[in-house]
């Protein structure tokens, strides 16, 4: 590959390095093509771009980018995955898939340009995604307001019997 062409690949590995929520780092080494395609096709659903590069390059990248601390994990066969949307989606699919597939291994990752080891990518894996944390929220709100509307309910219905029971004792 011509020095321009590598050029290329690091500008656009140290764009994508910039431009991430986060980056986790694995090594595909025994990956069957079948499983390594199963397991772009999870990522993309996801909105996570899954990228092999050499290691080289990706030095060359993480140093242009300022990402520190990524030349540990660049140890063989390197493959990243960039996600820009829910930085915990690529730790949860890329665990997931590590437990089905063994044979995939997390190396680390990046959030906020602090690197994480391998334990800390599968604690992120157990923490609640976006979307259940902002279902959570909307449960909080919704609570007290069916709470509020329930109690003034009943408050208008005893309200009601009252006038009632008082229209019953005039009338008689």
């Amino acid at each position: 590959m011509s020095g321009i062409g590598k050029d290329i690949i690091v500008r656009d590995l140290a764009e994508k390095l910039k431009g991430m929520g986060s980056l986790i780092i694995t090594d595909y080494r025994g990956l069957k093509v079948k499983e390594m395609a199963d397991l772009r096709k999870r990522l993309r659903e996801a909105g996570i771009e899954y990228e092999v590069a050499k290691n080289t390059l990706a030095r060359r990248a993480g140093k242009e980018s300022r990402i520190e601390g990524i030349d540990q994990f660049l140890l063989g066969p390197t493959a990243f995955a960039f996600s820009k949307e829910d930085p915990l989606a690529s730790a949860k699919i890329l665990t997931a898939f590590s437990r089905e597939y063994p044979a995939l291994n997390i190396k680390g990752g990046v959030f906020e340009k602090g690197t994480l080891d391998p334990e800390q990518v599968k604690l992120w894996a157990t923490l609640p995604g976006r979307e259940e944390l902002l279902a959570k929220v909307a449960a909080g709100f919704k609570s007290p307001l069916a709470n509020l509307v329930f109690s003034l309910k009943g408050i208008i219905t005893n309200f009601i019997y009252a006038l009632e029971a008082i229209k019953e004792k005039k009338e008689q």
